[in-house]
């Protein structure tokens, strides 16, 4: 009998050692499958003269674009309004030194306002001399004074006397 065993070739010798049946799988994967996916994203690009990374680039250059139309077309009214706020104001202001011959140092403030009743824009002017009086402009078409009030008048006849300074013909 020990003649029958010793005839038999010795498997172990042949082929390499056997290892156990995990560590054969992550040797079979670890071999396999990095050129495998290699290979596939190769062939995909070569294939493909359009993948999918200039596609992504392509879209977020899109989504981007049109973030920034929304929000130039949110924002766009708003300055629109500070500009003709501005507008209005340099128009007071101009004519206020031409043609009404006050100097800059008698001004305290010259502010545009943009309302809900129409006109929609005018002007609010507050002169040093009278600081607890605001004369109102509209500069559409022409400037002209419209009114002016007292900043903290508890009567209302108060608001509208005759003793403003800078009162204009005819209120």
């Amino acid at each position: 009998m020990s003649s029958k065993l010793s005839s038999k070739p010795n498997v172990s010798s042949s082929h390499p050692p056997t290892s156990s049946t995990s560590e054969q799988t992550q040797l079979f994967n670890s071999t396999t499958s990095s050129p495998a996916i290699d290979h596939a994203t190769s062939d995909s690009n070569s294939h493909h003269p359009r993948s999918s990374r200039p596609r992504w680039i392509i879209r977020r250059l899109l989504t981007t674009l049109l973030a920034i139309l929304i929000v130039v077309g949110a924002a766009s009214p708003f300055v629109a309004v500070q500009y003709q706020k501005q507008v209005f104001a340099e128009r007071v202001h101009t004519y206020l030194i031409q043609q009404k011959h006050y100097k800059p140092e008698q001004i305290a403030s010259i502010q545009g306002i943009w309302g809900i009743m129409l006109p929609s824009f005018y002007v609010e002017v507050i002169f040093k001399d009278e600081p607890n009086r605001v004369y109102t402009y509209f500069a559409h078409a022409e400037i002209m004074q419209q009114s002016h009030r007292l900043l903290h008048a508890t009567d209302p006849d108060q608001s509208n006397d005759s003793g403003a300074k800078h009162a204009e013909e005819p209120i």
